[in-house]
């Protein structure tokens, strides 16, 4: 097949913005930078496989739970909050300016400057788990300086807090918990340390990245402004809001670009959307998942994250739509490369499984940013189809429980696990497009040339910022549930699934007051939302303190 054809059906062909940003971030980025990222989700989809019936039903999780007042819960946790950002700031200070003097060689200065001590600052171990080969220290200064001589404030840009998923597996409501709060409350820290030691001060932008991300995942709109409120009344709340700002990803975008140029990267998206739908989509089985993606994985792709240009040729096809490929088939572009194209959709397609907002499983929510999310019947239908998304339906391997289908389906329909895959697979492919899309228009980079990127996925010329404590580093917010361990006597933050907190027995903690007592007002309508929602703030190991009133007491000596 010639080149020309291939290319049309495996990457569409760029308009000129794209074509002179692609250039750029082809200069600018490494492979790994224009690859699409997304957490692993194979760690969750082991988690529901061995306890699929752990999660809790309606009647026993109001059993189980204890509710305490919100205001009272506001003024144990803000203050504890408040004080702990102060604590952990001043301390961070004082070991970035500890380290920039010992490093005075390393810097090349005989003197520490500003922008050695805030390089310090963005290196900190508290914080970050950036590699050396990513960026060095000496690098990071530069950038710093850069902004200092500009008189500019240190600009730290950080894509992150999209939403919290309809995934019960996750969560018991898709409003901010304690999870979110604790990772704010590490961003101010962090956002004070630098704007302490910059003469210029510090903006740090969290880029809530919920809409962006909605192409592929379906999230309802009014979801996502619901959480993004809630984040930006918490940084408020925290008394952070001069350093630290939430901001939508495609507003930031929409200012950067234009409406013309805006128009153009989603006529990119889709096209590219749909190219990869027809190029990989042939090669993807609903009926055989974990087959027909490892199969995928395979091609190397000689152009990094920007796909193939060689069409499958006739023997390479696999079976009829949605059924396995022969065995051994797979589309020979070379050796092994899991970083490619496919093996980025392979990766994609284990993780959003357990994000999608799935048509073919409704939730019964009405797509409002509050009401209880999860009946009994879809929570263990979810968690059924989870716990069997890598097996095949038919042949060798098939068999075991099928999800208890809701809403009439036969409880051994398979058409509802095909229907879910397959939502899957378009969830993924519109993933990494939109990923691959911004990344050829570089648009962090063209939008903010001087700033500093933190990601949550380490990779080349961007800080590894970790939003969660050190025993729960791989975890993010958005994707987990937030609690407190409280047995040694002190709490400690902890981010766990839902499924796990469930499965090991924690208590959850409900609130209410908040939305009969002027809960539409600014000061208690994040608690209102989760009140009505009847979703926890949090999850704790143990509720002796929440009963017996000592519970403010453990907050006191409280680290983020």
């Amino acid at each position: 097949m010639s080149t020309a054809m291939s290319t049309a059906t495996t990457e569409p062909s760029a308009p000129p913005l794209v074509t002179s940003r692609r250039e750029r971030a082809l200069r600018d980025l490494t492979a790994e930078q224009r690859r699409s990222q997304i957490s692993d989700g194979h760690r969750l989809i082991r988690a529901v496989r061995t306890r699929p019936f752990q999660l809790y039903s309606a009647r026993r999780h109001a059993t189980r739970a204890v509710t305490v007042d919100a205001e009272e819960w506001l003024a144990a946790v803000m203050p504890a909050l408040r004080a702990a950002v102060s604590r952990t700031a001043s301390a961070r200070l004082d070991t970035a300016l500890a380290r920039a003097r010992k490093r005075m060689n390393e810097y090349g200065v005989r003197r520490v400057g500003s922008a050695e001590a805030v390089a310090e600052a963005l290196s900190d171990g508290k914080w970050f788990r950036t590699q050396r080969a990513h960026m060095g220290r000496a690098e990071l200064r530069d950038r710093v300086a850069r902004a200092l001589r500009h008189g500019e404030p240190v600009e730290l840009v950080f894509p992150v807090f999209s939403r919290k998923p309809f995934s019960p597996v996750k969560n018991r409501g898709v409003a901010p918990d304690t999870a979110e709060l604790h990772s704010l409350a590490r961003c101010a820290a962090l956002a004070h340390t630098v704007a302490a030691l910059s003469p210029t001060g510090c903006r740090f932008t969290v880029l809530a990245d919920g809409r962006k991300y909605n192409r592929a995942c379906g999230t309802p709109g009014p979801v996502v402004a619901a959480y993004q409120d809630t984040l930006r009344r918490w940084v408020t709340d925290l008394g952070a809001d001069g350093v630290l700002r939430v901001v939508d990803y495609e507003e930031w975008v929409a200012r950067g670009l234009g409406a013309a140029d805006l128009g153009t990267r989603e006529e990119y998206y889709q096209r590219r959307a749909a190219a990869l739908a027809d190029r990989y989509g042939r090669l993807f089985s609903a009926h055989a998942p974990r087959e027909s993606l490892e199969r995928l994985a395979g091609p190397a792709d000689p152009h990094d994250a920007r796909g193939p240009h060689d069409a499958p040729g006739p023997h390479d096809a696999p079976g009829p739509r949605g059924t396995p490929a022969p065995h051994g088939r797979h589309d020979p572009h070379g050796a092994h490369d899991p970083g490619g194209v496919g093996g980025q959709l392979a990766h994609t397609f284990w993780s959003i499984a357990t994000s999608v907002h799935y048509t073919a499983l409704g939730t019964g929510h009405q797509d409002l940013p509050d009401g209880p999310c999860y009946p009994d019947a879809y929570q263990e239908a979810y968690a059924l189809y989870v716990a069997h998304l890598g097996r095949p339906l038919t042949g060798p391997g098939a068999g075991g429980l099928l999800p208890a289908a809701p809403y009439g389906r036969a409880a051994t329909d398979p058409d509802l696990h095909l229907a879910l895959r397959e939502e899957a697979w378009e969830a993924a492919c519109r993933y990494v497009a939109i990923s691959l899309t911004d990344r050829d228009l570089n648009l962090v980079r063209e939008t903010a040339p001087r700033a500093v990127k933190l990601t949550i996925h380490g990779k080349p010329g961007e800080l590894h910022f970790t939003t969660a404590a050190s025993r729960d580093a791989n975890m993010t917010a958005q994707h987990s549930t937030g609690g407190y361990a409280l047995r040694d006597g002190r709490a400690r933050p902890t981010f766990r699934y839902r499924i796990e907190r469930e499965a090991a027995g924690e208590t959850p903690v409900l609130l209410h007051g908040a939305a009969g007592r002027g809960g539409d007002g600014p000061h208690l309508l994040p608690q209102a939302r989760l009140e009505r929602m009847q979703q926890p703030i949090a999850y704790v190991d143990d509720p002796a303190p929440l009963l017996d009133g000592t519970f403010p007491r453990l907050l006191e000596d409280l680290e983020i």
